[in-house]
This record gives C-alpha cells, sequence and structure tokens, in this order.
C-alpha cells in the first residue's frame, strides 16, 4: 500500500529546521504507519523545495508561489501535480477547510481514493454548508476522532452518511510515565492530590467552573492543589479576581502559565488527576498526553473526551458547566485507587491511543477504502 499525507496549510514563520518539532504528530501519525510496513510520502505545502526522509517516511515541502493560508477557492495546482503523478493507494487530506482543494485533486484523476481526517472543524451552514455537501461527496472516506462528532455532521446533512466512516485519535503523544517522586524533584509540584490543568483560559475550556468545583473539593480534601498550565489568557484576570476571594483557593491554586511543552511531561508525570472544563474538542491532545502519563483524566462528558476515556471507564466524567457535576464525580474517583486508576489509563492509552495503535487503525481503514 502507498500513501499520501497531504497538509494544505503550512506555518508562514516556521523554518526547515523547525518542521517536524512543529509538527511532531504529522511524523509520530506517519512513522507508525511505515512501521508496519506501509510506504508512505507526505506532501507539504512550504516557502521552499525540500525533500528529506526520517524514520522511512519521504516529505517533499513544494513552494506552490502561493500564500501559506490558501483562500478556500485556490486551487494549487503546482502541489496537486506532484501528488497526483505519485501513483498513490490512498490520498490522506488533513481538514475540512481544504475539502475545496481536495474535490479538485480528484478532479484530476477520479480514480484516486481520497479521506478526509477532520481537526476540529465544526459544519457550516447557509450556503457553505452546500459547498460543503457537494465537494464532499467525491471523498470516498472520512476520519474522526469520535464517532460523536462524526455523527453530528451526518445529523446535519453536513456530509453523506452512505459514505466510510471510522474513528481514530487525529494525533498521540511521544510522552511516557516516570517516577512521580523524581518528577516532582524537578517542577516542585505538591499536594495531597495534585490535579492538573494543561489548556487555554477561555469560555470554551470553562476554567471557572472548574475552580468552582474545586473549591467545594477543598472540603473534603484540603491539603489538595491544582496546577493551571495554559498559553492563552484570556481568562486569567477573571481566575486571578475568583481566586484572590477565596483563602482556600489562594493557597491551593497556582497558575503556571506558558511551559514549553517539550517540558510538560514533567508536570503530567508529577500530578495525580487531569481537569478540563471543556464544552467542545476536536479530539484532545492534553487529554492523550496525561493518559500517557499515567495521569487519571476527570474531564466534561463531551464526544471526543467519551472516546479517549472510553466512555469514562478511565477516570469519570462530568456534565459541562456544572460544579456540583464536577465535584460529585471528581470525589468519586478520588475514593477509588489512584495505582489502578492510573494502570488503567495507561492500558487504555497504550492500545488504542499511542501511533502504533492509531497506525493500526488507519491501516485497516485504508484498506477498507480500497476494497471499493
Amino acid at each position: 500500500m502507498k500513501i499520501a499525507y497531504i497538509n494544505y496549510f503550512y506555518d508562514e514563520n516556521l523554518n526547515e529546521n523547525e518542521y517536524l518539532s512543529k509538527y511532531q504528530s504529522i511524523h509520530g501519525w506517519c512513522k507508525g504507519l511505515s512501521d508496519l510496513g506501509i510506504e508512505i510520502d507526505v506532501f507539504q505545502r512550504f516557502f521552499k523545495n525540500i525533500i528529506f526522509k526520517k524514520d522511512n517516511v519521504t516529505y517533499f515541502l513544494i513552494n506552490d508561489k502561493k500564500k501559506h493560508r490558501l483562500k478556500k477557492y485556490q486551487i494549487p495546482h503546482l502541489f496537486n501535480k506532484n501528488i497526483v503523478k505519485g501513483n498513490y493507494d490512498i490520498i490522506h487530506v488533513n481538514s475540512f477547510i481544504y475539502i475545496f482543494q481536495a474535490y479538485f485533486l480528484k478532479k484530476m484523476n477520479p480514480l484516486l481514493k481520497i479521506i478526509i481526517q477532520h481537526h476540529a472543524e465544526k459544519p457550516t451552514k447557509g450556503i457553505k454548508k452546500y459547498f460543503l455537501k457537494y465537494f464532499s461527496s467525491s471523498i470516498d472516506g472520512f476520519i474522526f476522532a469520535s464517532a460523536g462528532i462524526s455523527n453530528f455532521w451526518i445529523k446535519t446533512n453536513s456530509i453523506d452518511k452512505l459514505k466510510k466512516f471510522t474513528e481514530i485519535m487525529e494525533g498521540s503523544t511521544n510522552f511516557c510515565y516516570r517516577n512521580r517522586y523524581e518528577a516532582r524533584k524537578t517542577t516542585g509540584l505538591s499536594g495531597n492530590p495534585i490535579f492538573l490543568w494543561v489548556g487555554r483560559l477561555n469560555e470554551n475550556k470553562d476554567p471557572i467552573t472548574v475552580l468552582k468545583g474545586f473549591l467545594l473539593l477543598l472540603k473534603d480534601f484540603s491539603n489538595a492543589t491544582l496546577y493551571m498550565i495554559f498559553s492563552e489568557n484570556k481568562l486569567e484576570h477573571e481566575l486571578l479576581s475568583f481566586i484572590n476571594k477565596n483563602k482556600l483557593l489562594k493557597h491551593s491554586v497556582r497558575l503556571l502559565g506558558l511551559i514549553n511543552h517539550n517540558l510538560i511531561s514533567n508536570y503530567y508525570n508529577s500530578a495525580d488527576y487531569f481537569v478540563l472544563g471543556s464544552y467542545y474538542e476536536g479530539s484532545g491532545y492534553s487529554l492523550c498526553e496525561c493518559m500517557a502519563c499515567g495521569v487519571v483524566p476527570i474531564v466534561t462528558d463531551i464526544p471526543s473526551f467519551r472516546t479517549i476515556t472510553n466512555n469514562g471507564f478511565i477516570g469519570g466524567l462530568w456534565d459541562c458547566g456544572d460544579v456540583q457535576s464536577f465535584y460529585n464525580i471528581s470525589k468519586k474517583v478520588i475514593n477509588r485507587t489512584l495505582e489502578n486508576e492510573s494502570k488503567k489509563a495507561l492500558n487504555f492509552y497504550s492500545k488504542n491511543l499511542s501511533y502504533s495503535a492509531i497506525a493500526l487503525k488507519a491501516k485497516s481503514f485504508y484498506e477498507n477504502i480500497l476494497k471499493n
């Protein structure tokens, strides 16, 4: 089997030496397939032409003289020509944003088998929905991180329910479990138990509800601490105001801010429980990372998180925006044996969310596409 993995967008501020570190999930996905004996090439629009190979994956970075972000109606003919001439069995295109470009790639050779992988996009409305349905009609299959998300796209009549679908996490991590004592010596995290938040401080992640629920938990677990790592800080002022009004929170919550991603594994391995209050996620990279480190998740009951936690069998799922639900589920999870819960997270990650597990699922789906 010969696969082409396609990215129509590139970071205009990225240089060639930073490419693999920036797009680790691309290499992880493709290396996993290569390890299974599949020939796979990556095609990436870029500001210059470069060809290189790593772990038996060949990268074609192609300058097609267009800006880094294509307009919805732009067709990168030069880029598409390079793909078509490779005689690939499957063309794997990232993001519904580029459904128009994928449609015209198919027009160049109607025999091509093309799949689209969902990356957090939401169905469009009005005339845009019509075009989405029209252009996606030529696509042979779709990958979503959760069947719950793909079902929503089908229910809104955004894509054809008769197409082939599969449920695969959009990426994974190279983080792994480490000794808690050693990690805590590095990070300085302390508490019993230790909670960790890794995510933006915005309305979708809903950190205020998590803080309110954590305040209730402190009455039962007075030595608990919550550490919050974040990049976008839209609600930081609101959080600080809420924390400063509560003596318990002032003592037990630490806003760590932005931490270099390469160092975050130390913080995961210093924590007992991972929390997020998201209303919507296309998948859940930080949730996946925490489970790779054996951290027990206590996250919201949304489609992608259901999939990643095996419907709440790993850790617990609570109702979005519901403080009491966060408190009840958290208390229930904490009262279980931490070591057992941690092992469950590690085992499920290894069998379902690791790059090797993703590759097996992707290979099976590609083979299914080729049957017709």
